[in-house]
């Protein structure tokens, strides 16, 4: 016969393996987590922080490395304005990787992205409007940082 004290932890164990299991409404509620909080997305929060900081000392292979994250992210997604998002993201790329390109190419890039996020943001559910919002608004900041740069060494 079991002590009181093997018999509570078996109990215990039984509790902790329940709490475990998902239940129905445990799965229901992971069906409507939105995107924001997906653990595979991008940190957005980080990325809107980036974008208010000085975003000509960002080194090209970082920003590289961070539009790659994206773009995968993107991966998958049949939605055209994504497809064309993700579209843009490559264009960066590209213009980061260049050895002759302008900076006010870089800012019609970023000022594009902006408005393709925010137009996103717009068609978005009520959890991850607000963090497109902001990206988009911090792309076009930053944007409008680089072309002021633009200006001043011409």
């Amino acid at each position: 016969m079991a002590s009181q004290k093997e018999s509570k932890g078996k109990q215990d164990d039984s509790a902790m393996e329940a709490e475990k299991q998902p239940t129905k409404s445990h799965q229901e509620e992971a069906k409507h987590v939105d995107a924001d909080q997906d653990e595979s997305s991008p940190e957005v929060d980080s990325l809107v922080e980036v974008l208010h900081g000085d975003v000509t000392e960002i080194e090209a292979d970082t920003a590289i490395e961070s539009i790659d994250v994206w773009v995968n992210f993107l991966k998958g997604h049949k939605e055209e304005n994504v497809k064309e998002l993700s579209a843009s993201l490559k264009e960066l790329k590209k213009l980061l990787k260049g050895k002759k390109t302008e900076a006010s190419e870089i800012a019609e890039v970023l000022e594009q992205l902006g408005e393709q996020t925010t137009a996103i943001g717009d068609d978005s559910g009520k959890g991850i409007k607000g963090p497109l919002h902001k990206v988009g608004k911090a792309l076009a900041q930053a944007a409008k940082k680089i072309e002021k740069v633009a200006e001043k060494a011409e």
